[in-house]
């Protein structure tokens, strides 16, 4: 097991192989969300492991992180999967990952999250390569101006 920042941000350097029947996951997921990993995952595209919690006394993990991925290799039949363990002493953080305290509701992803990320690729797309953002920028308003 791990700690939570260290699973959290490279969970396939501490991932280990977990049953299926031992993962308890939220619901509260996008379908489009898991649809695409399912394309991802078809097309050999490797994904990151999910990270999950143990519960203190039973042989049963929630997932942390990584709840669409979860969904989307449970629908391909997976009876295992890459699982980054972290540590949890007092049993609170599985209670609270089994509740779904830590997934937040699908549209929050659709409308928060999604283009938080998004923002955060432009800004470094531009951060790292600024001409090519630019160029992109200009061929934009090249479009608007011809309506």
């Amino acid at each position: 097991m791990v700690t939570f920042i260290k699973a959290y941000t490279n969970p396939n350097k501490y991932a280990q192989y977990i049953s299926t029947k031992e993962i308890v996951a939220d619901i509260k997921v996008d379908l489009n969300g898991i649809n695409r990993l399912i394309t991802q995952i078809e097309s050999g595209i490797e994904i990151k492991a999910i990270v999950i919690v143990k519960h203190p006394k039973k042989n049963y993990y929630a997932v942390l992180d990584g709840h669409h991925r979860f969904w989307a290799q449970k629908i391909l039949g997976y009876d295992k999967m890459k699982c980054a363990v972290i540590e949890d002493f007092f049993g609170l953080g599985f209670h609270l990952t089994r509740n779904g305290i830590f997934q937040p509701d699908p549209k929050i992803t659709k409308y928060i999250r999604i283009p938080l990320k998004r923002i955060y690729s432009y800004i470094t797309e531009f951060i790292n390569e600024p001409e090519k953002t630019i160029n992109k920028m200009n061929r934009i308003k090249k479009k608007f101006d011809q309506l």
